[in-house]
């Protein structure tokens, strides 16, 4: 009999718990703001977004439109740019990171410590390297060296 009632017991609970999670677990917050009212939000964000009939654009978009976008910046890159090109990712990134910043995009391959393999490496991708001033939006604290952006 104990065993009959330990497993009536069991069923119990569980459809209770069923029919519970049905009437109260699946109840969704109902939102205030209608669809046009979000769209009217939108349209009057990007309006001010498009002051003065001009796009607002901060440094770093401005740096990316250049060749900055298109090459690896010695001087503002992080360690993660280099994964893309077979054989500069981590050690080689992590020494040209570190190392900066450079008066000229050829000083890289004047890393104290690069092997003899490293450097000839470097010099076989030279034409994939660019330089600029550095920038504090993009050389400040760690974010060269973990950036927080994971593909």
């Amino acid at each position: 009999m104990k065993r009959g009632m330990k497993q009536a017991l069991g069923v119990l609970a569980a459809v209770s718990i069923f029919v519970g999670s049905l009437l109260f677990g699946a109840v969704q917050p109902v939102s205030a703001l209608s669809l046009n009212s979000m769209s009217s939000a939108v349209n009057a964000g990007a309006l001010v977004a498009n002051a003065g009939g001009k796009d607002l654009r901060n440094a770093v978009d401005d740096k990316l439109a250049t060749e900055y976008g298109n090459k690896i910046d010695v001087n503002n890159t992080n360690i993660a740019s280099f994964r893309k090109y077979r054989g500069l990712y981590p050690t080689i990134a992590g020494k040209v990171v570190s190392n900066a910043p450079y008066d000229a995009v050829e000083d890289i391959l004047d890393i104290d410590g690069l092997s003899s393999v490293e450097r000839d490496r470097l010099e076989e991708n030279m034409d994939i390297f660019t330089i600029s001033d550095p920038d504090p939006a993009l050389v400040e604290g760690a974010d060269r060296f973990n950036n927080g952006v994971y593909k």
